[in-house]
Formats: structure tokens, sequence, C-alpha cells
């Protein structure tokens, strides 16, 4: 079994991903509204297009090394986080509100997340 440090250090990467795959939702929707703007050939769409390609390649590459060190199982719960990602996303950058039942189901989701990676 593997100890606490590695277990963690998995949990972070994932995180980070989370970060990284959430992040790319919102620049899909940047794409969107410089598309409506300027264009689809304009400079800033297109760069904003290419960006968000970018980061889902470093994202598959990193979601193919990590199942390497984690299980399956556990590595899809830990996608779940990506839901609070999204309304910290949605808050900071389009200024969304956040409910109380929003809050609510992003911790049944954490208490999820824990129960299946505890004891990983």
């Amino acid at each position: 079994m593997k100890g606490n440090g590695h277990r963690i250090r998995v949990f972070a990467i994932l995180q980070l991903m989370n970060i990284l795959y959430s992040l790319d939702s919102v620049l899909l929707k940047v794409v969107s509204v410089r598309w409506e703007a300027d264009g689809l050939f304009a400079f800033r769409t297109l760069l904003c297009l290419l960006t968000a390609v970018i980061l889902l390649a470093v994202y598959a590459v990193l979601w193919q090394k990590i199942l390497s060190q984690v299980d399956l199982t556990v590595a899809y719960m830990c996608k779940g986080m990506i839901v609070f990602w999204g309304m910290v996303w949605a808050s900071l950058f389009f200024d969304e509100r956040i409910s109380p039942f929003n809050i609510l189901g992003t911790m049944v989701i954490f208490g999820g997340v824990y129960l299946v990676t505890a004891n990983e």
C-alpha cells in the first residue's frame, strides 16, 4: 500500500488537472463570445481556441499518466470536483450567483469524493 504522501500528491495532481479542464470550459465560452463579436478567423478568437485545444491536449496526456498511479474509479470520482471549479470560475469570470443549493450540492460531491478516496 502506498503512503499518505503519495495519495496527497496524486490527489493534488488530479485537482490541478480538474482546474485545467474547467478552465478549458471558460476559454470555450470566451471563444463563443469572441466568435460572435469578431468572427471565427479573428486573431483573438483563434488564440483562445488554440489555447483551449492545447489545454485539452495537456489534460489528456496528464490523464493517461495519472491512471498509472490511481485506480480508474478514484480518478473518475475526483472528476466530480470539476463542478466546484466550474462554480468558482462562473462566479469570478462571469459574475454568476452561487446559490445555497449550489453549495450544498458541492458539499455532497466533496463528501462522495472523500468517501471513495479515503480508503485508497
